[in-house]
């Protein structure tokens, strides 16, 4: 029993003591963790990229709603916007998952306000026959009154850029979370400049919501 003993003390040492094959198990735990750790690095870097294009993009394209200058060939400043935003997004990988929303206001304080409604049973909807002042003269009402595009001078321009941007390691961050995108977003208001064009006005026509 005694010699039993002893040769398991001896094994356990030469155990111990044996640093063959102990630099592959140590790589094989910390391999996971670099490789993590250099695609994340890369998946901030691309996100922050495709942010910063965003940015240039909605700055470029409301400096153009203000002055409302356009190269020759388009008809109108939101149809050269879409074209320029479609362009610099191409530049830095994105084709597609782009949103591109641009609404006129005629004051900063309308942006987001709700066309005005009689609110006769109180549910904070317009509906069975409540009348409603069409601001954006759409035939329906809404919950936000801007009408679409950039507007003429001196109108309130609100320009907003979303991307969906898929995850280059979905298949990882997928074992996190369900989503396999990021959502970007980035927006701006600005009154546009007296450069002699037509104004967009607001509509005074009153219509009835649906029953």
């Amino acid at each position: 029993m005694k010699n039993t003993k002893h040769t398991f003390i001896n094994l356990l040492q030469k155990i111990k003591a044996n640093q063959k094959g102990a630099f592959v198990v140590e790589y094989a735990l910390l391999l996971p963790v670099f490789v993590t750790m250099i695609f994340g690095s890369m998946e901030v870097g691309r996100i922050l990229m495709v942010y910063s294009a965003l940015e240039g993009a909605v700055t470029e394209s409301t400096r153009i709603a203000i002055t409302g200058n356009i190269p020759e060939g388009y008809a109108t400043t939101d149809a050269y916007i879409k074209d320029y935003v479609k362009e610099t997004l191409e530049n830095v990988g994105i084709d597609a998952g782009v949103t591109i929303s641009m609404k006129v206001y005629d004051s900063f304080s309308d942006i987001g306000a709700q066309e005005p409604f009689s609110d006769t049973d109180g549910d904070l909807t317009c509906n069975n026959g409540e009348f409603y002042t069409d601001v954006n003269n759409n035939g329906t009402w809404d919950t936000d009154m801007g009408a679409n595009g950039t507007g003429g001078e001196e109108n309130i321009m609100v320009m907003e850029i979303a991307v969906e941007l898929p995850y280059m390691m979905h298949g990882l961050i997928g074992a996190f979370s369900e989503e396999e995108h990021i959502n970007l977003v980035t927006s701006t208001a600005v009154r546009n400049e007296p450069y002699g064009g037509i104004a967009w006005e607001p509509t005074s026509t009153v219509r009835t919501c649906g029953v």
